[in-house]
């Protein structure tokens, strides 16, 4: 399980009441097989919730987030 001090030292802002993102394969057409197995889903599934407790922004000046 994460903690907020894990969250915290990786530089997200803990969310104060957290939230929730459905995905769906439509969604995310070229990663839902990865997610799926990263997650331990079944990716025949309609779709998932994923539990939202900490945002972290990708600025244009931070390369950490660019695909190679």
């Amino acid at each position: 399980m994460i903690t907020k001090d894990e969250l915290t030292k990786n530089g997200y802002d803990v969310l104060p009441h957290g939230g929730w993102i459905y995905i769906t394969p439509e969604v995310l057409p070229r990663d839902w097989d990865d997610i799926c197995k990263d997650f331990g889903l079944d990716a025949t599934q309609r779709g998932a919730w994923l539990a939202i407790s900490g945002v972290k922004q990708d600025t244009w000046d931070n390369d950490e987030g660019e695909e190679e």
